[in-house]
C-alpha cells in the first residue's frame, strides 16, 4: 500500500470527531468529498474502515487498529518536521507544568506530543496535583505553568482557557443504574467504586465532594490509570466517576453505560494558570500557544448535556 498522509489524518479525525459530517466540517471539506477518500483507503486496504448505517458510521475493529497505527505514522511525521526546524531555530530548556487528573487523561498528552515532536531540544516535566494545589504552586515559584479547574483557588494568577471538562458515571451493563439517564452524587454516597489511588487529583476532589454532603468515597479498588478502571467496570466489578475524555474507546461497545451527573461541580472549566509577577520565559509562551482551547472529545456518539447521558 502506499499511504496518504492527508488520508490517514482524515481517517483519525473522523474516529475522534465522532463522526463523517464533524470532521468534515473540521477539515473543511464536503462530506462527500471525505466519504470518497476513505473509500478510496478501504478499497486499498482491502478493509472496511466504518461499519455505515441508517443512523450514521462507527469504526470497526480494523478501522480502530489502522487508526492506530495512523496516529503513530503522524507523530513520526510531526518528529521529522520536528528534526527539521530545529536546524533552522534550535530552541531547548525544561519547563515544569501542573495539571489536575482530568488534563492529564484527556487532549493534554496528545498536544504535549506534538509540541516536544516539534521542539526535540525542549523538556517538560509534567506533574499530577489536585486544582488548588497547582495554584499554591504556581504562586510560589515552584512550576512554569499549570492547568486547572477554574473553581480552584487561583487567586493571584493570569489564566487563560483550556477546555470544558465534565466528570460522569460509568457503570456495568448489568448495574442498577444502567437505564438511567441521569443521576446526582448524592445518590451515590452507598456506591462502591473502582477509583484511581488515593493520592491521585481526582480521588481528592470526589472525597471533597462526598464530605460536603456529610459521607465518605466508598472505594472497593483502588487502580493506577483510567485504562485500568474502564476495564473493571466492563467486568462488572463496580461503578466509576471518571472525565469523559478518558473513557477508552471501546467501552461502550463492550457493554458500559454512562450515566450524566446532574451536579453543577460535575462540570468545569479548565484554565491554564500564570503567575503574574514575573514573565514567562519565550519557551513558556510557546507551549501556551500550544495549549489552545480544545473541543471536549466525548466518546463517540455521546453528547450529553447537563442532566443527560
Amino acid at each position: 500500500m502506499h499511504y496518504d498522509f492527508v488520508d490517514l489524518r482524515l481517517l483519525v479525525a473522523i474516529i475522534d470527531a465522532g463522526g463523517f459530517n464533524a470532521a468534515a466540517r473540521q477539515a473543511n471539506l464536503s462530506v462527500s468529498a471525505l466519504s470518497e477518500r476513505i473509500r478510496r483507503l478501504e478499497a486499498e486496504a482491502g478493509v472496511a474502515l466504518f461499519q455505515r448505517g441508517a443512523r450514521g458510521s462507527k469504526p470497526t475493529r480494523p478501522g480502530l487498529e489502522i487508526a492506530a497505527h495512523a496516529r503513530a505514522i503522524l507523530l513520526q511525521g510531526e518528529r521529522l518536521t520536528g528534526a527539521v526546524a530545529a536546524w533552522k531555530q534550535s530552541q531547548s530548556g525544561r519547563m515544569r507544568l501542573l495539571a489536575n487528573s482530568s488534563a492529564i487523561s484527556g487532549v493534554l498528552p496528545d498536544i504535549l506530543a506534538t509540541f516536544l515532536a516539534r521542539h526535540p531540544g525542549v523538556a517538560v516535566n509534567l506533574e499530577e496535583e489536585t486544582s488548588d494545589e497547582i495554584g499554591y504552586r504556581i504562586r510560589s515559584g515552584q512550576a512554569d505553568l499549570g492547568i486547572a479547574a477554574v473553581s480552584a483557588k487561583l487567586e493571584g494568577l493570569a489564566l487563560k482557557p483550556f477546555r470544558t471538562d465534565r466528570l460522569a458515571l460509568l457503570v456495568p451493563a448489568a448495574h442498577a443504574l444502567s437505564s438511567r439517564r441521569s443521576v446526582g452524587f448524592a445518590d451515590l454516597l452507598e456506591e462502591h467504586f473502582i477509583g484511581l489511588d488515593e493520592h491521585s487529583a481526582i480521588h481528592a476532589y470526589l472525597g471533597q465532594q462526598a464530605r460536603k454532603l456529610g459521607g465518605e468515597l466508598i472505594v472497593r479498588i483502588r487502580l493506577r490509570s483510567f485504562e485500568s478502571v474502564c476495564r473493571m467496570v466492563v467486568a462488572g466489578a463496580g461503578a466509576a466517576i471518571l472525565p469523559l475524555g478518558s473513557i477508552l474507546p471501546g467501552t461502550l461497545e463492550a457493554g458500559a453505560r454512562i450515566v450524566a451527573l446532574t451536579d453543577d461541580w460535575a462540570e468545569r472549566q479548565l484554565v491554564i494558570c500564570l503567575p503574574v509577577d514575573r514573565a514567562p520565559p519565550p519557551l513558556v509562551d510557546m507551549l501556551v500557544a500550544a495549549l489552545a482551547p480544545q473541543p471536549l472529545r466525548a466518546p463517540r456518539g455521546l453528547k450529553p448535556e447537563r442532566g443527560e447521558s
